[in-house]
């Protein structure tokens, strides 16, 4: 019995020694060692993954500001070409110098509404049948975003017409079009890069409602060549013209057809005028720009007019148009007029444009708010002889209809 009882003890204790053997190697320390280096290897692979994105974000910087620097001295060149020179005039107390793209600024796509997608700024909504990459994108957003910001620096010197409450906080709508041909089948001038379509606005002083249903009317369109874009919705060319689309721009900025045609078109010329540089809307080039071009009209003889300077004043949409049909470039003349008051007649002047587009805004007539660009000049007479020298000390001569 008791060498049964020992030879069960010895077997009992040999049988523990195994178990205690297999089971030595699934320690805890043995199962939580690989989860630690794996946990270690996503460390690793997330500060790897992180540094790529920094490398490849700062690599893109430098690339859009290469590309920025390019399109900048590409422009300069362009204005060198055609004879632009950087002449300066003076400007008012707080004009805008060089007003930047606001930061951060770029579209962002929106749900689709029908067959179109829609893309979003601080300040545009844009509808267009063709989805744009995102260097479009970029693109679009940034240039609509500096004309709006330009309009709102003109603002904090001079009032401006239509004003945010106007709005009711709604986004200006933008339509783009692939194509030039889809661009004149929804509306658009065939001889055009761009259009403001504006529904009947109410005349200064109207307290009537402006309704959703006006505002939506209200619309820029533009067809993808004018903004550098294959019509597939690629950037092809990153320095374009913006004249035109920045003078659409204006008139959906701060314009309606209250205001009389040549401070409308005046107003959205001078902005149009002013180039983009790099990305900045160039003010300090601006009355350089009208200067040479008005030097042009001059040379072609469409700056003699059969007209007197007040006439010009009070005139009707259709007779401005029809004189541009006659060669007489009534256009060039709305711009030279803004740039006198704002350039070259000094403080008195600025004073005067103000007061005038102020009484338009207080709901004063035509006629009545003209006063206020003349008083100073003590009469009309003494206005167009004094407007006349102002641009032939520039060596820009233009002519008027006697005064009686």
């Amino acid at each position: 019995m008791k060498i049964l009882n020992r030879m069960t003890a010895i077997a009992i204790l040999a049988c523990a020694m195994v178990g205690f053997a297999q089971a030595e190697p699934v320690q805890p320390a043995a199962e939580i060692e690989p989860l630690s280096l794996a946990f270690e290897d996503d460390e690793d692979e997330e500060e790897a993954s992180s540094k790529k994105k920094k490398k490849s974000s700062a690599k893109d910087k430098k690339s859009k500001k290469r590309n920025v620097g390019k399109a900048a001295q590409q422009k300069r060149k362009e204005l060198r070409d055609k004879g632009v020179r950087n002449v300066r005039a003076k400007s008012p107390s707080g004009w805008p110098d060089k007003v930047p793209v606001p930061e951060e600024t770029t579209l962002k796509q929106g749900e689709k509404q029908g067959n179109f997608f829609v893309y979003e700024t601080n300040n545009y909504i844009f509808f267009t049948p063709v989805e744009i990459d995102a260097n479009a994108c970029e693109t679009v957003g940034r240039l609509f975003e500096c004309a709006y910001a330009a309009n709102k620096a003109v603002a904090e010197v001079l009032p401006v017409p239509r004003t945010e409450e106007d709005r009711s906080g709604k986004k200006y709508r933008v339509e783009l079009w692939p194509t030039k041909q889809q661009y004149v089948q929804n509306g658009g001038s065939a001889s055009s890069a761009g259009i403001f379509l504006y529904s009947k606005r109410m005349m200064p002083g109207d307290n009537s409602p402006i309704t959703e249903k006006t505002l939506a009317s209200d619309k820029v369109m533009v067809p993808f060549e004018s903004l550098g874009l294959s019509a597939d919705g690629h950037v092809v060319k990153n320095d374009i013209d913006t004249h035109v689309l920045v003078h659409e721009l204006t008139h959906q900025n701060f314009v309606y057809n209250g205001l009389p045609i040549w401070c409308n078109e005046g107003w959205a010329e001078y902005v149009g005028y002013v180039p983009y540089v790099g990305e900045d809307l160039d003010f300090t080039r601006c009355y350089a720009v009208i200067l040479h071009k008005a030097k042009e009209q001059s040379a072609n003889g469409a700056l003699d007019f059969p007209f007197t300077l007040e006439e010009f004043f009070t005139m009707t949409q259709e007779e401005m148009y029809s004189y541009m049909g006659q060669g007489k470039d009534t256009y060039t003349l709305s711009v030279m007029i803004v740039a006198y008051y704002v350039h070259l007649d000094g403080k008195k002047g600025v004073a005067a444009i103000k007061k005038y587009m102020e009484a338009l805004i207080a709901g004063e007539s035509h006629e009545e708010a003209t006063k206020h660009l003349i008083d100073h000049h003590k009469n009309a007479g003494k206005l167009q002889k004094d407007f006349i020298k102002a641009w032939k000390s520039k060596k820009v001569p233009v002519s008027f209809k006697d005064v009686k």
